[in-house]
């Protein structure tokens, strides 16, 4: 739909002291007249990912009207920093934040919202079970709050003791394409693309097992309507977490299962239907907001 007039751009936006990379998508022909007002989705990406990967994605949305933008995180993609090395994990909330802001102070009358991919669903769950600003709406898909690959007690503990000495330690992690998309073409590009890193710092590995934990801890908290989806097939992060988190959340959240579906549940061979279910949940939440 309106496909071939998708405006896709490339901008760096200042981010505190540092710069980061940013695409957008905006189909001026798709506004559709059955919004309130203007619908803006803000997409968080996951671990060793980059915004480039989310162009199907935006360019989906934007072609229904919806205008989509997406940053690299620190130390990812085109956006700067040693790669895979992260300051700390409230200074990715903390880019969470300034990312939203900057999205408010250009569309200050549109209905804002986010969707944070695996790892960055778990910022995006946790940015607003914080002390930060609150969202119209969010998406979490295929959130990382428990690994598949959970480590037991002692490798737990060894984990914390090696993060503590060398938190900027990196190490592989080799990622099964198949395990993110069954779409052959997905997995070659996943390959191919020289964006897309499999590793990750100890630092970073051990505030996403403890930030996990903590969301789920504290789901109840949670005030902003939330959309949770995961694969029942996901190798990569655990939809069993997913569901204990919106049982925990009084409501606010709540999470779809899509049976035999993958990691990356925007790549795999559902991807229509399931971005069609978040278009329709998007524009409930906000016409229920508004009328």
């Amino acid at each position: 739909m309106h496909a071939r007039d998708t405006i896709s751009s490339e901008q760096t936006w200042r981010f505190g002291r540092d710069d980061r990379f940013v695409r957008s998508w905006f189909d001026p022909a798709a506004r559709s007249p059955v919004f309130p007002r203007e619908i803006v989705l803000g997409v968080v990406h996951g671990l060793g990912d980059h915004s480039g990967r989310f162009d199907a994605l935006g360019r989906w949305f934007a072609g229904r009207g919806i205008r989509v933008f997406a940053f690299d995180q620190v130390g990812h993609g085109k956006s700067p920093g040693p790669r895979m090395r992260i300051p700390s994990y409230d200074a990715l909330l903390d880019d969470v934040e300034i990312f939203l802001n900057r999205l408010r102070e250009r569309h200050p009358d549109a209905s804002i919202g986010l969707l944070g991919q695996s790892m960055g669903g778990n910022f995006v769950l946790n940015h607003q079970l914080r002390q930060y600003s609150k969202v119209e709406w969010m998406i979490a898909g295929s959130p990382m709050l428990r690994s598949m690959k959970q480590p037991g007690p002692i490798h737990l503990s060894l984990l914390r003791l090696f993060a503590k000495m060398r938190p900027d330690h990196v190490l592989n992690t080799p990622v099964d394409p198949a395990q993110l998309s069954r779409d052959p073409d997905v997995q070659r590009a996943f390959l191919d693309d020289p964006l897309v890193q499999q590793r990750i710092s100890l630092r970073l590995g051990r505030a996403l097992i403890d930030s996990g934990r903590w969301a789920l801890d504290h789901a109840d908290r949670l005030t902003t309507p939330t959309l949770i989806t995961h694969g029942d097939a996901d190798q990569i992060t655990c939809h069993q977490a997913s569901i204990e988190f919106s049982q925990r959340s009084q409501g606010r959240a709540l999470t779809k299962i899509w049976a035999q579906g993958t990691h990356d549940l925007h790549h795999d061979i559902i991807r229509e239907d399931y971005l069609s279910s978040l278009f329709d949940w998007i524009v409930a939440e906000v016409t229920n907001r508004d009328s």
